[in-house]
């Protein structure tokens, strides 16, 4: 470029940018300081915890034993009602009781499972009353008959169900009961036959049979021992039977006949009484 009065001028270089170098701060360790107190005191937290949950699990264990194993709660009264068949001390071998026991060491749930398993008991309940009490209410399965089943003895309830073997100190004497096989799901039936028995209507009750047969051919067939006298009836409309049964009984003891009765039979809508021959007649 040219400037007036002839002189030259040198034009100018263009200004180059600054460039900026990053360079690495100094740190001044402040924040890896902080870092590493936080995390202490975290950690020590932590362990406090730990130990506060320890320790109170030590005291809810160590209180959990000594309220089970003080003897200032030892049974002093365990009743039980219901029990008919088991003697007092056989319920309680059989549920694991004894006086002076832990009241509530005493597991009720197992209590009742224990007995639940014996064969004569139906049903059972076991209630705790502290400080030291323990109720036990049961029902006991009823034994009805005896029933034969490969070569022994079994009682069995008012269906014909099996409780138990006999054991050489029983000493009950009931009826023993034969099913044919065809008649095998007449269970209800004969329940409801062994209540009316019970109820003492007929000329018979349960306790005087020497045997009750459910036969092939449709009958009930009963023997009564002392009197040595035997019934039969359909068991198709047996109550119908049973209740003609009773009417001809009731005619028989009001004309003085009964003690000659043989043979009672209740069958298609008649009844056919049997009677005794004399002794010396042809």
């Amino acid at each position: 470029m040219m400037r007036s009065g002839g002189m030259q001028r040198k034009p100018r270089e263009p200004r180059k940018s600054a460039v900026r170098l990053n360079r690495a701060r100094k740190d001044s360790g402040g924040g890896v300081v902080m870092d590493t107190a936080v995390a202490v005191k975290n950690a020590l937290l932590f362990f406090a915890a730990l130990l506060v949950l320890g320790s109170l699990g030590a005291g809810l264990i160590f209180g959990y034993r000594y309220v089970t194993t003080t003897p200032a709660l030892g049974l002093t009264e365990i009743t039980i009602s219901g029990n008919m068949r088991l003697a007092y001390g056989q319920v309680l071998e059989i549920a694991g009781l004894r006086l002076g026991q832990n009241s509530l060491g005493v597991n009720v749930s197992q209590v009742e499972a224990a007995l639940s398993r014996n064969p004569w008991v139906e049903f059972v309940t076991v209630r705790r009353e502290l400080p030291d009490k323990l109720f036990i209410t049961m029902v006991e399965r009823q034994p009805s008959f005896w029933v034969r089943q490969d070569g022994a003895l079994y009682f069995a309830d008012a269906k014909g169900a099996t409780i138990t073997q006999l054991s050489p100190g029983d000493s009950a004497s009931l009826p023993l009961l034969e099913i044919a096989p065809e008649l095998a799901e007449k269970q209800q039936i004969l329940e409801a036959m062994v209540a009316r028995m019970n109820q003492q209507n007929l000329p018979f009750a349960l306790g005087q049979m020497a045997w009750v047969k459910f036969t092939e051919s449709g009958q009930v067939e009963l023997y009564l021992d002392a009197l040595r006298i035997r019934v039969r009836a359909d068991i198709s409309d047996w109550e119908t039977q049973f209740s003609r049964i009773e009417t001809v009984w009731r005619d028989l003891k009001l004309r003085g006949e009964s003690g000659q009765v043989a043979a009672i039979e209740a069958s298609g809508g008649k009844v056919w009484v049997e009677k005794r021959q004399k002794h010396g007649a042809s």
